[in-house]
Order: C-alpha cells, then structure tokens, then sequence
C-alpha cells in the first residue's frame, strides 16, 4: 500500500481480523489501484469516486467524521 487511506483501512482490517472480502479491504484495494493508475490511465473521475467510497466507508466503520 502506498497511500495513506489505503494503509489505515488495511491496517485496521488486519487489526480486526476482517476477511478477505469485507467492504473495507475492498474498497481499500480498489482505491490504491485506482491511485496508482492515474498516471497511465489519467482517469481522475474513476480515482475520485474510489477516494470517496474509500473514505465513507473508513468512517462509516471508525466513527470519523468525512471532513
């Protein structure tokens, strides 16, 4: 993981002993590609929606608030 919301949704998956397949290591992984895509791809509307499901749903499972 090379971004920092990535990072914090994934460490706190490992922390909770979440599956594989629960919402925030997915989404976690989707943002990260998306990220690190955007220089080949430059498609900054699919990396911004990844970001936006990403941080929702890292407060949606921490309490923190979005802003």
């Amino acid at each position: 993981m090379e971004t920092e919301l990535a990072k914090k949704m994934m460490a706190r998956a490992d922390a909770d002993n979440l599956p594989d397949d629960h919402k925030l290591r997915e989404l976690a992984l989707a943002f990260e590609k998306a990220a690190l895509s955007i220089s080949d791809s430059g498609d900054i509307k699919r990396m911004l929606g990844c970001w936006a499901r990403a941080k929702r749903c890292w407060s949606e499972y921490t309490g923190e608030p979005l802003i």
